[in-house]
């Protein structure tokens, strides 16, 4: 079985000072036992403490060694492999030895980076062309050449989602933590000062799209606070908070934004984008339910959208 695999196969000594590499191809020329430098010779010098923190986090634990990280091939550059060792012992006994496999995955790597190098370049031209449509909106909302209220406001949201981006690009485009979420959204109103806001709730990750629709209502949420709720006043206050609850009958995240100590809030006489935008939006791309009040002790926004077995909104 080693004979045929193309994994490398090893065996170490107990304490791994020294290693026996008894199989596989992928670095030919290279059996036999290999003095205690081994991970100078073998590993690449990025990834050394990296090996040795999981070497002893192995031995400490006594579980299973595993590892990602470059090493040496026969033609004198690096391949990634993920490696992979069992202690062996006899029944009640001490670690005698340790057998494992390290499997090439240079490949892998080579598509991750692949896959990286693609996303900055769809953020890049996705941040050009919003450049674009903010040139376009001052030309058509601008007076006389300055910036129009409607234009900040076009200018703010532009900005706001090109946030978005950028933090779902930093997670790949696959799927954001929550918190990162709300605090990507509310970063412009706290300026590095986040004693007007209170954070708590659950480990989840939500999609991309789900995640530009929740970024977008929040940033329709502040910049309401900022000019007329809690945050307008110097004592005003922020709780976000999102929980796991059972809503007829189903699972679903509920997350509240509730505003209190700012000036006394009016219900407007009319609804105007942001609020449109957050109740038919939100509706729409999370697929359950929002309720917009506006209290006289603060505005509450509460948000309710459906998870799916594996916690993530469904």
């Amino acid at each position: 079985m080693v004979d045929a695999t193309t994994d490398l196969v090893y065996r170490t000594n107990a304490d791994w000072s020294e290693v026996d590499i008894v199989g596989g191809s992928l670095l030919l020329g290279r059996h036999g036992s290999l003095t205690p430098d081994w991970l100078d010779v073998l590993i690449h010098p990025d990834d050394r403490d990296r090996v040795r923190d999981a070497i002893a986090h192995a031995r400490a634990t006594q579980t299973p060694y595993e590892a990602e990280h470059r090493v040496r091939n026969d033609d004198g550059g690096w391949s990634w492999v993920s490696s992979r060792a069992v202690p062996i012992r006899p029944i009640g006994g001490q670690i005698t030895e340790w057998f494992g496999a390290a499997t090439d995955i240079s490949e892998r790597k080579r598509h991750e980076e692949h896959q990286r190098l693609l996303l900055a370049e769809l953020n890049h031209r996705v941040k050009n062309t919003l450049a674009i449509v903010q040139s376009i909106a001052l030309q058509t909302l601008g007076t006389n050449g300055d910036a129009s209220p409607a234009y900040d406001r076009f200018e703010a949201r532009l900005h706001a989602l090109s946030q978005a981006h950028d933090m779902l690009t930093l997670k790949q485009w696959v799927n954001a933590p929550l918190e990162a979420i709300v605090r990507t959204a509310i970063a412009p109103c706290t300026q590095g000062d986040n004693h007007r806001f209170t954070l708590q709730g659950f480990p989840i990750e939500l999609e991309p799209q789900r995640a530009l629709a929740l970024t977008m209502a929040l940033h329709e949420l502040c910049t309401n606070a900022m000019k007329y709720g809690a945050l307008s006043g110097e004592h005003g206050h922020v709780d976000i908070r999102w929980t796991r609850e059972t809503r007829d009958g189903r699972d679903c995240l509920v997350l509240r934004w509730e505003e209190r100590d700012g000036p006394p809030v009016a219900t407007p006489a009319r609804r105007g984008f942001g609020s449109r935008m957050i109740e038919r939006g939100l509706r729409h791309d999370l697929g359950g339910h929002v309720s917009l009040d506006f209290l006289p002790t603060g505005v509450v926004c509460e948000i309710t959208a459906p998870l799916a077995n594996t916690g993530a909104v469904a």
